[in-house]
């Protein structure tokens, strides 16, 4: 990130467009926090580039370089918060130096690690992970850009079902929709660094932005002497592409997160006074193939107690 394109370092730029993301208004109710690599280790490990091993007999002898340990990366510079605190990470960005390896795959396991274990506590948010990178995985073995993508396939297949999105910062990065295409998220979003890198980087959040709340649905206002959408009356559908047909999604058992599951569903921000219809994250995947109608009027229909 320290190399020099057009307007500056290419983390000139990308820090640039974070904090214009981060001040724009629409984004004021988004819990986000932040990492960064690599960090610099203060010992030798197998597969840095200043490094010489005798794996034999498990000696190793250079400089520290990257650090390769996914506990490394397993705290954030900043937390993520509730409510949101988007000046806390805005002043770490600006104060923040970038290095040079990219050690991904012990990276985003760290970063993921970190955010199954925040999704466990806060189960009526749908986190997602954003991994921004301007190279192919280097050093750090294993630290190929498979065993990159099997570290986001897990974090998608995992009870919080995180998704991955992912950013290349450069040319030569295609490697790189392996890992989204894992990650549950179609195809990397790349940042040709011939051209307007900051406003490239812009357009790439917006479209992450928009995927990210495509399955949260405000709910309607009355309108004036009508009488209010009741909570109890409320039913989701869902219509496969290329089908006439609606599929009754039914509201989790006692409209509670938690029990989302494999069945997927549906439930309310607030359940005794709600203003959005929250989509469980396996009925949210499936949007990429059909779409999702809302109804008012009939008596909500609710999954049966789990087992």
């Amino acid at each position: 990130m320290a190399e020099d394109v057009s307007g500056g370092t290419k983390w000139d730029l990308v820090a640039s467009a974070l904090i214009g993301y981060l001040e724009d208004p629409r984004n004021a109710g988004t819990g986000v926090g932040i990492g960064y690599f690599p960090v610099t280790s203060s010992t030798c490990n197998p597969g840095q580039p200043d490094c010489f091993c005798i794996p034999s007999i498990n000696w190793c002898n250079g400089t520290g370089g990257d650090a390769c340990e996914v506990s490394d990366y397993s705290t954030p510079a900043v937390e993520l918060a509730l409510p949101s605190r988007p000046a806390a990470v805005v002043s770490d960005i600006e104060s923040h130096e970038i290095g040079g390896g990219t050690p991904t795959r012990p990276a985003l396991e760290g970063a993921l690690d970190y955010l199954s274990q925040w999704a466990k506590q806060h189960p009526e948010r749908k986190p997602l992970l954003i991994l921004a990178t301007d190279g192919e995985p280097v050093g750090c073995e294993p630290n190929t850009p498979r065993d990159v993508a099997d570290v986001a396939a897990r974090a998608l297949a995992g009870p919080n079902a995180i998704r991955t999105f992912v950013i290349g910062v450069g040319s030569s990065l295609l490697s790189l929709n392996l890992v989204a295409r894992a990650g549950g998220t179609d195809h990397a979003l790349l940042v040709d660094t011939g051209g307007d890198v900051a406003r490239e980087l812009g357009d790439a959040l917006e479209q992450i932005r928009g995927a990210a709340v495509s399955c949260d649905f405000t709910i309607p206002r009355a309108a004036s002497g009508a009488d209010p959408i009741d909570p109890a009356k409320v039913n989701v559908s869902y219509i496969a592409n290329g089908s006439s047909s609606p599929t009754r999604v039914p509201q989790t058992f006692m409209g509670d997160p938690a029990n989302c599951a494999g069945n997927g569903g549906w439930y309310y921000d607030y359940p005794t006074a709600p203003t959005t219809i929250k989509l469980c994250e396996s009925t949210c995947r499936s949007l990429s193939a059909g779409s999702i109608q809302v109804e008012f009027g009939c008596n909500t229909v609710e999954q049966p107690p789990p087992r």
